[in-house]
């Protein structure tokens, strides 16, 4: 059964918040956001394929990848650093989308894996934006239902297993 994402966003704040629970522990849940082998099988919504121009998931790595529909059209690409990868704890990343008219929107990302009870975990997601406007412009472009889907696929593919 797919829980339901929850996407926190204070009116006036340049923080959000995004949890999720998922049937799976902490550990694997972890190691989906952190290896981009199995990240290209699931963190594209709608049927986009996701590609990496690199990717090097460890504390001071850096990455960039490239969302594309099914006629090879780019839909977005986002690069960013890895400040810190804490297996199987915490990730915390900058992300700025590519192609906005003017550099420098980018996003400072907390991603923390917390174990529950039935050998469950949830992720807590703190988003923290340049601006109140920038944080706002990132709800309007759709991303809570985008990554609904994308936990979605997650949850498909823990299921099956990587």
């Amino acid at each position: 059964m797919a829980h339901p994402t929850q996407v926190i966003a204070e009116a006036g704040k340049q923080e959000l918040f995004v949890i999720r629970e998922f049937d799976a522990p902490p550990e694997l849940v972890f190691q989906a956001f952190s290896d981009p082998a199995i990240l290209v099988q699931f963190f594209a919504p709608n049927q986009a394929i996701m590609t990496f121009d690199y990717a090097d998931y460890r504390t001071g790595g850096a990455y960039r990848y490239t969302h594309t529909d099914l006629q090879d059209r780019i839909l977005c690409t986002f690069k960013g650093i890895i400040h810190e990868l804490t297996a199987p704890e915490r990730i915390i990343l900058t992300a700025e989308l590519e192609g906005l008219p003017e550099p420098g929107h980018v996003i400072l990302e907390a991603m923390l894996f917390e174990p529950l009870p039935g050998n469950r975990s949830k992720l807590i997601i703190h988003d923290v934006c340049l601006s109140v406007e920038d944080r706002d412009a990132m709800i309007r472009s759709g991303m809570e239902g985008g990554l609904a889907k994308i936990f979605n696929q997650l949850d498909d593919l823990l299921r099956k297993g990587f």
